[in-house]
């Protein structure tokens, strides 16, 4: 698949975020395959990956990973009913979008990078968590 045709994909489906990594081994990341991009198809997060430290969040055409970890103390936060975050440790709140409404923390959810593989399956690089 060329550039073109990759965009066009993205165009048809969903866009995914333009944010690259490099393709350099480095033992302080991994690449998580979430599955395909078909499967990401309802509008809503999709928190079966909170666990590996992160949310796909599906919003129109839009398909991207948001940090599950807090900014405050590195708790794991949950998402709500009304698809914000909320970090139990210490009653820190995050907007949809990983934004910070109430603290302790004062640092939004980072979002992860991103990929489309050719095969049309979506990649999430994250920071390997301490065992």
């Amino acid at each position: 698949m060329n550039r073109r045709q990759f965009l066009v994909v993205l165009g048809t489906s969903a866009a995914l975020p333009a944010l690259a990594w490099s393709e350099t081994p480095d033992d302080t990341y991994e690449v998580i395959d979430v599955g395909s991009l078909d499967d990401f198809e309802e509008d809503k997060v999709y928190d079966q990956f909170r666990d590996q430290g992160f949310f796909i969040i599906r919003r129109a055409d839009e398909v991207f990973a948001l940090s599950a970890i807090c900014t405050h103390k590195g708790c794991k936060v949950r998402s709500q009913t009304d698809q914000s975050f909320l970090c139990k440790c210490h009653q820190s709140r995050f907007d949809k979008d990983g934004r910070v409404l109430n603290g302790p923390a004062q640092i939004d959810l980072p979002r992860l990078p991103v990929k489309l593989s050719e095969s049309r399956y979506v990649l999430v690089r994250v920071k390997k968590l301490s065992q």
